[in-house]
């Protein structure tokens, strides 16, 4: 016997979701199975079955981690931009007078 994770859409464009798993000897038996716990009242119009065991995950979860800072490339890293360049300015117009 096998565990299956049961994953399922709701339409064509939605995503599909981990909805819950079932015990099967096979991938056949197990659709059935998924269909009746998890299709009986249409809450969706797909499954997918994926056998427990065939789920890769990394043991180090530091890998994880991003490496280099990137904030950049979202719109909340330039936040107070021109207040930031301002105070600039005129620090480098202060260091300009006594320097």
């Amino acid at each position: 016997m096998d565990v299956y994770e049961v994953f399922r859409r709701g339409g064509h464009k939605e995503p599909f979701e981990h909805c819950g798993s079932v015990i099967a000897p096979d991938s056949e038996m197990g659709l059935l199975m998924a269909k009746e716990c998890f299709l009986r009242r249409r809450e969706g119009e797909h499954l997918w079955l994926v056998r427990r065991t065939d789920i890769h995950s990394f043991k180090d979860e530091s890998l994880l981690e991003i490496a280099a800072d990137k904030s950049y490339r979202f719109a909340h890293a330039y936040r107070d931009v021109v207040k930031k360049r301002d105070k600039a300015r005129e620090r480098a117009r202060e260091l300009g007078e006594t320097g």
